[in-house]
């Protein structure tokens, strides 16, 4: 004789199993219907009218999932509503555990119901109610009978319908009104199933009052949410795009130059609307190629793991739409909600998905999430079922057990032991969390060097809008004054030939800043062509010779120069104190290069080592002592010219 395993009261006492909310449950429900290739699905809420003495008002009765997928069978049908009865792990399923239906019914309400049909064949249902399990000697359910779902709110909804979930005795939903779950699920769901949504699949929501005949509510279709928006089908944010585009909103506008077109947020957002219909938008951000597909592997214990990373970043009109944050705007606004969420919509920048349904999201403390920039950027880790153990995959698929590692965190193993789960793990997410980290701070050096780029188009305007009759120059005067001298004279053609090579060399550099440069080298004005670009090398600055041209390059990588130098030149009362410390650069810069030119075996090594040391201790004292010129300051400073 065998002792039960649990009893008729076990299931009651399971009903908190853990769902973040009435709209995960509502997933593992939807997650079924995408396994049964369901096109369309239909949630539809019911209410009813509740009195209190001569008082009433309208409750959350009963909730429908109607799809048009495949249907179930019989036999299957008789183990639909038992824990752990599923078909198992799939790359193409999304469901892997066999308890979603079940399970996620009863965190939600004392009773469900499913009815479904095959093509050709009657109605058949099945039930699991709470309240009748308690009543039973022994736990389970009856089999499944022939019968017609018959409920009012279904009459419109059952043509192509092959199966039926209903939910009813809500006792433990978090809503009490239809239209509050529409909205605290709709952008949740969407986000879920994107790639769904994005592809065939269609689900929407209705409401009724009980007994009535017409829906309180109208039918309303789900649109995808796309964290990487780099799609032009309707997605959440379509509507917004056209909205901004369309009209001028007042933090859209510059506060000093707001009266010239470029300068307003419309301006730029107009190009993501033209030659679209109204239910499309071109994309707001553009794939990182570095990391968009890219598979990685992972081989332990004798197997061969992959996964694939997509990252994706804004364009420079979304960072910078004719003001310096782009994230004040509504669009700006709405991916500051993407990176952060809200109350009833938690997100994040990094998402985890297998089957192409999300999992997990977060920050995974890979980055800050109240550095505004950072809203900019989205990346998507996938995964197949093969990972599931490994990544730690929940049972009600809300979660990963990913977490950020270093591989200084990494125990020592080798490829031929036989590793533990748990270490396995630690691997596997230190992968991740590297790839994770070089995606970030790639896209973020697109992203400064576009905030750069605005600056300097703000600064050549504003110097206009003072009376200056020359834009800012990358060097003061006085600096100019010091290199300069007279090379051969040059043509047209020879300026716009050493122009265009040193825009494909330094994509960053605007090409208006590379040829007033060339143009001042050409004209004699200076001893070399005296750029301002990122370089890898950590020097202040540095001079190359690239096709017989002398290249000077100041690094705007360095902190020197992004906590000291360009917050000094985006003020114009300031410039004499950035004129002063160029001063020293250049002549340092010019001397350096003199002397290896006269003896290069002499001096360059020496002089090349006290460069590296120079920067070096400069980056790391900034750094250490945490120096930076806060330019909000420096702008509402009172200084007389």
């Amino acid at each position: 004789m065998s002792n039960k395993l649990y009893s008729s009261h076990y299931i009651n006492q399971q009903r908190s199993s853990g769902y973040k909310s009435t709209t995960y449950a509502m997933a593992e429900i939807v997650d079924n219907s995408v396994d049964a290739n369901a096109t369309n699905i239909k949630i539809i809420l019911s209410e009813k009218e509740v009195f209190t003495g001569k008082k009433s008002r309208p409750v959350l009765n009963r909730i429908f999932f109607i799809d048009n997928g495949s249907g179930i069978d019989e036999a299957r049908l008789n183990n639909c509503l038992t824990f752990a009865e599923g078909d198992g792990r799939n790359n193409k399923r999304i469901g892997a555990f066999g308890v979603g239906l079940p399970n996620s019914s009863v965190a939600t309400c004392k009773r469900v119901e499913v009815y479904s049909r095959k093509k050709g064949e009657d109605w058949k249902h099945v039930f699991l109610d709470i309240d009748d399990q308690i009543k039973r000697k022994e736990p389970g359910y009856d089999d499944a009978i022939i019968k017609v779902p018959e409920f009012t709110e279904l009459n419109n909804n059952l043509n192509d319908a092959a199966t039926v979930i209903v939910w009813s005795k809500l006792d433990k939903i978090d809503v009490s009104r239809a239209q509050t779950l529409i909205t605290r699920s709709e952008r949740l769901l969407g986000r879920i199933y994107r790639y769904k949504l994005l592809e065939n699949l269609e689900i929407s929501y209705q409401a009724y009052l009980e007994g009535k005949d017409d829906p309180i509510i109208p039918e309303k279709k789900l649109l995808p949410y796309d964290p990487l928006f780099i799609g032009k089908k309707e997605t959440y944010i379509t509507k917004l795009i056209w909205e901004s585009a369309q009209n001028q909103e007042k933090k859209g506008e510059h506060t000093e130059l707001g009266h010239l077109p470029q300068f307003n947020s419309s301006y730029y957002y107009i190009k993501y609307i033209k030659g679209c219909k109204p239910n499309e938008s071109k994309p707001i951000f553009q794939k990182f190629d570095d990391y968009w597909g890219v598979e990685y592997k992972m081989p332990l214990n004798g197997k061969t793991y992959k996964w694939s990373i997509k990252a994706s970043f804004a364009y420079k009109d979304i960072t910078n739409p004719g003001i310096r944050s782009g994230g004040g705007t509504k669009i700006g606004s709405e991916l500051g909600k993407k990176m952060s969420g809200d109350t009833n919509f938690k997100s994040g920048n990094i998402y985890f998905l297998r089957a192409n349904r999300e999992i997990d999201f977060g920050s995974f403390g890979l980055y800050t999430v109240t550095d505004e920039k950072n809203r900019f950027w989205s990346i998507e880790i996938h995964f197949d079922s093969d990972l599931d153990e490994l990544m730690g995959l929940s049972n009600n698929k809300q979660s990963t057990q990913f977490k950020y590692v270093s591989d200084a965190e990494l125990e020592s193993v080798f490829n031929d032991e036989n590793i533990p789960l748990g270490v396995q793990r630690e691997i596997l997410f230190a992968q991740m969390s590297e790839k994770i980290k070089k995606a970030i701070s790639g896209m973020k050096k697109y992203l400064r060097d576009y905030a750069r780029d605005f600056k300097n188009l703000e600064n050549e305007y504003m110097a206009k809008e003072l009376g200056e009759t020359q834009p800012i120059q990358p060097l003061e005067k006085p600096v100019l004054d010091l290199v300069s001298t007279k090379n051969e004279t040059w043509n047209k053609e020879d300026i716009e030939g050493v122009v265009d090579h040193l825009k494909s060399r330094y994509m960053s550099i605007s090409r208006q800043s590379i040829y007033d440069q060339v143009k001042k080298y050409a004209d004699g004005l200076t001893r070399t062509i005296v750029l301002y670009a990122p370089t890898e090398n950590g020097f202040i600055f540095e001079i190359r010779e690239i096709r017989g041209k002398n290249i000077t390059l100041i690094n705007t990588n360095h902190s020197y120069y992004t906590n000291i130098i360009e917050p000094l030149k985006s003020e114009p009362k300031l410039r004499i104190f950035a004129s002063s410390i160029e001063l020293f650069i250049s002549s340092y810069m010019i001397e350096m290069d003199r002397l290896i030119q006269d003896n290069e075996e002499k001096y360059k090594h020496t002089l090349q080592q006290l460069l590296t040391q120079v920067s070096s201790r400069l980056n790391e004292y900034i750094h250490d002592s945490n120096i930076k010129l806060d330019e909000s300051i420096l702008n509402n400073l009172d200084l007389e010219e």
